[in-house]
């Protein structure tokens, strides 16, 4: 391992739940004889007026410690689910005035000198921390430092709390992290920190706090690029993306969107396996699969609740003066309710963490079946022209579509949806696949607003209520009734879809 690589993975927790993972057994195992140290950090960030560093990818502090002052250069590098990995030169300094000598010989490869161009260094923020430290033997191979850091980045009079865990890599290997904060997340909850105190820092210099939305910019996909190197790269991401939004969970703002904030990035993860599933082992294959789907089960469910709340608001607006009591949006209020807990209980019991970094050590791992001398474009048309002869075994004239085949062919055509929207190649141009999604949208309107019969009369059960049989039945009953025109629209959208899929499959 490069010693001026830094590889980190960066988490925020309770304090109650940090409590709990410092007395697992999982750490108490792993604790290194004398591997217990604590600090008082002030670290000062430096940059020119204009930002030449940043804009170069770099970051510059001077770290005073108990020992001494230490100047440090970091690269930019890469940051994925919370994992990042730079380089990172120090040199030991004799006081904060910062410094440009001494990188060099350490292995930077930019000149500052010539980068500043004589502009000076002003200092932009500080962070101060108190940093207890614990070094763990995890592997026989992997040995970490887990930082347990609580302090403020301070600008001006403006400041923000930092309390995060840090753990390091001493030596050793990433998949042997992954799984460790894996089975870290089964004592608590573990919630990634995709900012760096740099991040933060600058934030709070912009005055702008990070998003709850999650920005998705995607992944650079090269078509060229090994088939099994390219898709690891969107697990990479996706996983990321996941866990970042998992963090909006926390408050119950964000459980009552989890299906906006979370469902189609599971989804894209889902879909993401699903199409790679020749290429990986049956047994990985049926784990994460079935992984995800406990997952989505609970936010797919939310989902579909609301659209049942926003139809049944339109009959009752339509019906409401003559039905007076409103029993139906009540249990469905009662329902909601039920499922937000049931995601809530997958984040408290730490199911997103668990699974994540059990697919990332996957990841990290594996070796994929004949994908050594595959390009990533080649299997890619192989594996959609399969998935359009999927799509053709379900050809229809003029009979209606029975609700399980509408189901399928929804599932079939979303993994192509989902995939298409990442790797951008293969046998869907532009055209094809606009009428894709538009027939996307339609069967979920078919699945999702007219049929689902059953998920309403399940609202009945345990009730003797005939109010509620009246409002159900006739949310029934609305429904029965713009079946047809959904159903023509479905036909419609298929037949278009279908003409095109025949003669690329000729």
């Amino acid at each position: 391992m490069d010693k001026n690589v830094e590889m980190e993975m960066k988490l925020t927790v309770t304090k109650e739940n940090l409590k709990k993972i410092l007395e697992s057994a999982l750490i108490k195992n792993s604790i290194m004889p004398a591997g217990k140290q604590e600090k008082e950090l002030e670290s000062s960030y430096y940059d020119s007026q204009d930002f030449r560093l940043l804009q170069a990818g770099l970051a510059y502090r001077v770290r005073k410690s108990d020992v001494g002052f230490v100047a440090t250069v970091k690269t930019e590098g890469s940051s994925r689910s919370g994992f990042t990995e730079r380089q990172e030169f120090n040199v030991n300094v004799t006081g904060p005035t910062p410094t440009l000598e001494g990188f060099a010989e350490q292995g930077l490869d930019i000149d500052l000198r010539q980068l500043l161009d004589g502009a000076p260094l002003k200092l932009l923020f500080k962070v101060s921390l108190t940093r207890r430290i614990l070094i763990l033997q995890i592997t026989p191979a992997t040995m970490l430092e887990m930082a347990i850091d609580e302090g403020s980045a301070v600008v001006g009079r403006k400041k923000e709390k930092i309390e995060e865990i840090e753990f390091e890599i001493v030596h050793g290997n990433k998949a042997d992290l992954f799984n460790f904060i894996a089975d870290l997340a089964k004592e608590a909850p573990l919630f990634i920190e995709p900012r760096s105190k740099f991040k933060r820092g600058l934030d709070l210099l912009r005055n702008q706090a990070a998003s709850s939305e999650i920005e998705d910019n995607g992944v650079d996909i090269d078509r060229e690029g090994n088939v099994e190197a390219e898709f690891k790269k969107l697990i990479y991401y996706d996983i990321g993306v996941v866990l970042e939004a998992q963090n909006a969970l926390l408050e119950d703002t964000g459980l009552a969107d989890a299906d906006r904030i979370l469902l189609n990035r599971v989804k894209r993860l889902r879909s993401i396996i699903n199409f790679i599933h020749p290429l990986i082992q049956e047994d990985d294959f049926r784990c994460f699969h079935d992984y995800l789907i406990d997952i989505v089960t609970p936010l797919q469910e939310l989902y579909v609740l609301k659209r049942f709340m926003r139809q049944w608001a339109k009959v009752y607006k339509k019906t409401g003066t003559v039905l007076r009591n409103n029993v139906l949006s009540t249990r469905l209020e009662e329902r909601k309710a039920e499922i937000m807990a049931s995601i809530k209980a997958q984040v408290d019991g730490g199911l997103y963490a668990q699974g994540m970094f059990k697919m990332l050590a996957w990841a990290e791992n594996s070796h994929w079946r004949e994908a050594e001398n595959m390009k990533l474009d080649e299997f890619s048309v192989k594996r959609f022209k399969d998935w359009h002869k999927k799509l053709l075994a379900y050809e229809f004239k003029n009979e209606m579509l029975e609700e399980e085949t509408a189901r399928e062919m929804r599932k079939i055509i979303e993994v192509m949806v989902m995939v298409r929207r990442s790797i951008k190649i293969g046998t869907l141009d532009k055209q094809t696949f606009a009428y894709m999604k538009d027939l996307y949208r339609r069967l979920k309107i078919l699945n999702f607003d007219i049929y689902g019969h059953k998920d309403i009369l399940a609202f009945l059960q345990g009730t003797s209520s005939r109010v509620l049989y009246r409002d159900a039945g006739l949310l029934i009953g609305w429904r029965l009734a713009e079946m047809p025109t959904a159903w023509r629209k479905v036909q419609k959208s298929w037949s278009r879809l279908l003409d095109v899929l025949k003669s690329r499959s000729k």
